[in-house]
């Protein structure tokens, strides 16, 4: 079973994901942030950076979310969203682990919208803004993470971050901002 704290933080993780805040995070949330991302860097329909935006928002629900809709309404509710996270811990370590990094390379490829790399705190803003987030919670959670405040968090990090926010159930830890607070 899930702790107290990772239902805390999955749950945020959740709210931040259901974009339209009608209680379900749906295929449309993720296709929505995708638009918004694209519609921030200037990107149209018809333009190769905007089509790969969506294809990768599109493969995320697939792979990430999707799996989570226990009764096939193409809705994932938060209990079905705990109860795939809870199925994932029973699974062990290693398998919970596997998933988690394969999150979280979606999510920072997502986020590194140059591809150089690294994410600025500008990309970390967009990525909040994109998903209807105050950015004021994103410039929180970035200045957390960037210990030698050079504006850049490389993916290694941030896969650490991840996995911090997914495994650990420590109240203290960094990665547990990386959607903003979660109490």
């Amino acid at each position: 079973m899930l702790s107290e704290i990772m239902q805390k933080k999955l749950t945020r993780h959740f709210q931040f994901r259901d974009l339209n805040k009608d209680g379900f995070v749906q295929r449309s949330d993720w296709e929505q942030c995708a638009r918004n991302l694209a519609a921030l860097r200037g990107w149209q329909p018809d333009d190769d950076a905007y089509q790969e935006m969506m294809n990768r928002h599109v493969a995320m629900w697939q792979t990430f979310w999707q799996p989570a809709d226990r009764d096939g309404d193409g809705k994932v509710t938060l209990e079905e969203y705990l109860n795939l996270a809870d199925f994932q811990r029973r699974m062990g370590f290693e398998y919970e682990m596997k998933q988690v990094t394969h999150l979280f390379v979606a999510i920072f490829d997502t986020i590194d919208l140059d591809g150089d790399g690294q994410i600025t705190r500008d990309e970390y803003k967009l990525f909040f803004e994109a998903w209807g987030i105050d950015t004021a919670l994103a410039e929180a959670a970035y200045a957390q993470m960037d210990f030698n405040e050079d504006g850049r968090l490389s993916r290694g990090a941030f896969l650490q971050y991840g996995s911090n926010f997914y495994i650990n159930d420590e109240p203290d830890v960094v990665g547990n901002y990386l959607f903003g607070p979660y109490e």
